[in-house]
């Protein structure tokens, strides 16, 4: 409700410049989402990503990386199975779910709210620094080397 001159306080105040949600939003949507889906079949159609050999349970290439996305607890696995299995992914799982409960401000200015961008951004550099490690600076054996040394097969995975 807004204060507005008339006869009766019921005088409803709208904005003249105001557009409905449907078609033009929506319609703006559909458009983008188009474009962009567009755009990746095209580039999917234009650049060959060539597959490894097909999976045999007599050869396991070395090392045996997961996927990109669960590379970084790989690597935590790594280091030990109860710390990279139970307590990063319970921790990190934790602090994601109680990140709303750690930065109760209800401003909506990022530069009002820097314990729940500074968090969230620890843990995104977290994951992938820990990402960019197992896919490019770990070898045969799950050892340290560099993505330009002879001793990593293709340079990464």
């Amino acid at each position: 409700m807004a204060l507005v001159r008339g006869t009766s306080p019921l005088v409803d105040a709208t904005p003249e410049d105001a557009v409905s949600t449907w078609p033009h939003l929506l319609l703006r949507g559909l458009i983008c989402a188009l474009v962009c889906l567009s755009a990746l079949l095209a580039a999917a159609m234009l650049f060959d990503a060539p597959l490894h050999d097909p999976a045999s349970a007599a050869e396991t290439p070395d090392p045996a990386k997961a996927p990109w996305y669960l590379l970084g607890l790989q690597e935590l696995v790594h280091y030990s199975a109860f710390i990279g299995g139970v307590l990063a992914p319970g921790l990190s799982l934790a602090g994601l779910v109680m990140l709303p409960y750690l930065d109760r401000s209800h401003a909506r200015r990022p530069r009002d709210r820097r314990t729940g961008i500074c968090l969230f951004t620890l843990f995104l550099l977290a994951n992938l620094v820990l990402i960019l490690i197992g896919a490019w600076f770990r070898g045969p054996g799950w050892s340290w080397t560099t993505p330009w040394s002879a001793n990593t097969p293709g340079g990464r995975p």
